[in-house]
């Protein structure tokens, strides 16, 4: 054993007992869960972006907290108490410097129990910042890991792939390895799902994939595509993982994970669109395979201990799925809608108006996306124009918004609010004179 690797073990045994003794204290809550005839064979969490910088920080905080919390849910799970594993898709430090991975490993290695794998990808993104493609072999001598796997996990298949150790995403050699290593796990069993983690979303997938939405890549779009087995979990986008958007389904299955730093979304066509309360963002999945492999996938808001919202995939193997298509869902999909008595809320501060609209309802499998304004004048033209996230990522989203104040000038102003939901259908206006 060389010196180097002695002293990175010294130093993560030193980081990983300041781990647990400087742990917040913190009493894991257990989400209500119905009971149903879901019963797992095998349970695992995936998050990504956890953006650790040093030992303690807010990153290490809520990684300390998934864990808590999902050991909890499997705990008071009477019919299989196991987590199996916990996959980190990448973006695991905030700037990929060596403390910031030693301090990713102390806060995991603290946390995570005897039979629960810890799995991870390192990202061509922050984790590379420091050291580029050395990265790789930086958070290899510190945790031990590889940072392309395969693992079989409870009789299921994980593999993931890291950044390559060239400038590029990706190499050629990694497709091939990819398309292989999938390739031997359909061979084995074509009925069960083969679980497929990349730091970023497949392009034109999820929200937050597209070309305009700016964070997904097509590298491996041909390789996936021949494996309908395949269900993909990538973070990157910070996009929220309890938006049906989330999950998307064609030729094989994509999901993204969410992530426990900050939220960022795309509105009409823009991304880097943060909502005010971004670094609230705290979310994680825990996914749970049944005998009859059917994936079951809890989107878990961290801070709340909350489950937020459940996709159910009973068709990991069928070619062409379209349960979860966007064009599926989206012709399904009804128009948010105010209650009876919901009416627009009205004050001024200094030269400024507020306009506070009630939250509307949804059916289900929906969320309402944003509420927007327009503020006409005595003549019917329109002098204002804006548009407020409902906050439907939070597990405790408020039951109003506000809207940022406006300046707008003379009398017998007209304002009319709508709500917009995820699939662009708009709702009936409210409306109120000021």
């Amino acid at each position: 054993m060389s010196i180097s690797s002695v002293l990175t073990g010294i130093i993560l045994s030193i980081l990983t007992f300041v781990a647990s003794i400087t742990a917040p204290s913190y009493v894991a809550p257990v989400p209500e869960i119905a009971k149903d005839d879901f019963v797992p064979v095998m349970r695992f969490v995936a998050t990504s972006d956890t953006h650790i910088e040093k030992l303690g920080d807010t990153g290490c905080k809520r990684t300390s907290a998934m864990l808590k919390t999902a050991y909890a849910i499997s705990d008071a799970d009477e019919d299989y108490k196991n987590l199996d594993a916990v996959v980190f898709s990448g973006d695991l430090t905030d700037n990929g410097k060596k403390k910031s991975f030693y301090a990713f490993a102390a806060v995991t290695d603290n946390e995570i129990r005897e039979g629960t794998e810890r799995l991870a990808v390192v990202a061509k993104a922050h984790d590379s910042y420091t050291y580029q493609s050395n990265s790789l072999k930086v958070f290899s001598e510190i945790t031990g890991q590889e940072p392309d796997f395969h693992r079989v996990i409870g009789g299921f298949h994980f593999i993931g792939v890291s950044r390559s150790d060239t400038m590029k995403h990706y190499s050629k050699e990694q497709i091939k390895w990819l398309d292989e290593n999938i390739a031997a796990a359909v061979k084995e069993n074509p009925e069960k799902p083969v679980f497929v983690f990349q730091h970023e979303h497949v392009r034109d997938t999820v929200y937050g994939s597209s070309k305009t939405d700016g964070w997904g890549l097509d590298v491996f779009t041909d390789v996936l595509s021949k494996y309908p087995q395949v269900v993909h979990i990538s973070g990157h986008s910070h996009f929220p993982a309890n938006d049906p958007r989330a999950i998307w389904q064609g030729s094989f299955t994509a999901i993204n994970d969410g992530g426990l730093a900050y939220y960022e979304l795309a509105v009409d066509g823009r991304n880097g669109q943060f909502p005010e309360d971004k670094d609230r963002m705290s979310q994680a999945l825990i996914i749970e395979v049944d005998a009859e492999n059917r994936v079951l996938v809890k989107v878990l808001d961290v801070d709340a201990g909350r489950i937020m919202r459940e996709f159910l995939i009973d068709n990991v193997a069928e070619e062409n799925k379209t349960k979860y298509s966007f064009e599926a869902r989206k012709a399904k999909a009804s128009a948010p809608a105010f209650s009876d008595d919901a009416v627009l809320q009205y004050e001024k501060k200094g030269s400024k108006h507020y306009i506070t609209v009630p939250q509307a309802e949804v059916s289900e499998d929906n969320e309402v996306f944003v509420y927007r304004i327009s503020v006409l004048n005595k003549n019917g033209r329109v002098i204002h124009k804006d548009w407020a996230f409902s906050e439907y990522f939070f597990a405790d989203k408020a039951q109003s918004i506000t809207f940022d104040g406006f300046m707008a000038l003379g009398k017998n102003l007209t304002v009319k609010v709508s709500a917009e939901d995820v699939w662009g259908n708009i709702s009936e206006e409210l409306e109120i004179n000021i």
